[in-house]
């Protein structure tokens, strides 16, 4: 039984990073599905970050599957880590940041538990050449109460198909995960082995990687790993090591969880959430070229995903390449419509009154090819030419923020300067 942990796009792992200075206290609104559109409820949802080691929210989905969490202001620049549970869906992990805006919308997506049912077909026998009724009834029985989370009745059912029919190959599996969902590791590993003497199939080797990964026995599970690949394929390959990647990201080991990421992508090429995930980490890390790669690697298999979008604005940001910048902005409010160029206006005046002119008069410029409209930006841009001397052109620029924006307070200061120009 494979239980991967699925970050969909961008409803999602790894991370976005580094948030602007005007992030402002946000309300996020998440809403948690199935792979059918049907709203789940009873998810529960832990939220932790690894720079707020006190930090610790649980929450729960409710009828319409949704769920609310509020940010603070102080909190922008961190990482949230979000962990979806629910019994008999395949548990996984989203970083995420408030980041640039003040309300966000998220939406997730819960695949059903990747568990193998066998069905009874009463007098007629089961589908499973050569098992019993009784062994085919004993298994669904527990598959039944494993999705409803009762590992000890599903235990018991399992136990009961095996011994009913030895050769049950999915039974043995599912037996090996129910032992590792609760900590019996060494059981699961010979569960697991029964399985695989029957069948050597990736769902038992994964079940058995858990269980030695869990011992301790790093030799052993790296040797079952290579046998996984082989089982898998290398798109499977590459999604066990994206959710491995998701874990350690979830422990606080970053740097495990970037190797893990690296692997995916390179395993498989067109892995989204992979790109995504090394260029949030790397953002985070200050690599803001490498960042920029990956995320815009992203972005060419056709993602316009708002997460990965936000992390190549912020990596751009900090690059000072104001021309990117010029052309993912557009992109990034046309999918985020707490995005756009008043934001972009706001972030200007707090680097104009921080002393970054350069910076200012840059987004100024930037907003300004999103909305021509915006008196202020003007006003910044003539500032800065006046301060070189360029007086025509502050002229020009001065007078266009007094015509859109006449009764603006900067106004007076503005004619008084105008008064002054040769």
């Amino acid at each position: 039984m494979y239980r991967s942990s699925r970050l969909l796009t961008m409803g999602v792992l790894l991370v976005v990073i580094s948030s602007p200075a005007w992030a402002q206290n946000g309300l996020m609104r998440g809403s948690v599905v199935d792979d059918s559109d049907a709203p789940l409820a009873g998810v529960r949802v832990s939220v932790t970050s690894e720079a707020l080691t006190s930090y610790n929210k649980v929450l729960t989905t409710d009828a319409k599957g949704q769920f609310k969490l509020r940010f603070q202001a102080s909190q922008a620049q961190y990482v949230f880590q979000f962990l979806f549970e629910k019994s008999g869906y395949q548990s996984f992990t989203q970083p995420i940041s408030p980041t640039m805006v003040q309300r966000m919308n998220e939406r997730f997506v819960m695949e059903q538990a990747e568990t193998q049912v066998v069905e009874s077909h009463g007098d007629l026998g089961s589908i499973v050449t050569g098992s019993s009724s009784a062994a085919v009834e004993a298994f669904n029985e527990g598959l039944t109460a494993q999705r409803e989370g009762d590992l000890d009745v599903a235990r018991v059912k399992f136990e009961e198909a095996v011994a009913e029919d030895s050769d049950l190959e999915p039974a043995h599996v599912a037996l090996a995960q129910v032992l590792t969902d609760q900590g019996e590791h060494e059981a699961a590993v010979e569960a697991s082995d029964r399985a695989l003497a029957l069948v050597a199939g990736a769902d038992a080797l994964v079940v058995k990687h858990q269980a030695l990964r869990a011992l301790g026995r790093n030799a052993e599970a790296d040797a079952v790993a290579e046998l996984m690949v082989a089982a898998e394929g290398d798109a499977l390959s590459a999604r066990r090591l994206y959710n491995e990647g998701g874990t350690a990201f979830q422990a606080g080991d970053q740097a495990a969880a970037l190797d893990k990421f690296r692997q995916a992508a390179q395993l498989d090429p067109s892995l989204t959430d992979a790109h995504h995930a090394i260029a949030s980490i790397e953002l985070a890390q200050g690599n803001h070229e490498a960042s920029a790669a990956s995320a815009e690697k992203a972005l060419t298999l056709g993602s316009e995903d708002v997460r990965t979008l936000r992390v190549l604005y912020d990596a751009y940001d900090a690059l000072g390449r104001t021309d990117e910048l010029a052309e993912i902005a557009p992109r990034l409010a046309a999918v985020d419509p707490d995005f756009g160029a008043p934001k972009l206006l706001e972030q200007a005046a707090a680097m104009w009154n921080g002393g970054q002119a350069e910076r200012a008069v840059a987004l100024a410029r930037l907003a300004l090819t999103m909305d021509p409209g915006l008196a202020k930006a003007y006003y910044f841009i003539g500032l800065d030419f006046l301060s070189k001397g360029e007086n025509a052109d502050a002229r020009t620029a001065l007078e266009k923020f007094i015509a859109l924006a006449p009764d603006d307070p900067e106004a007076s200061t503005a004619r008084e300067m105008l008064s002054f120009i040769e």
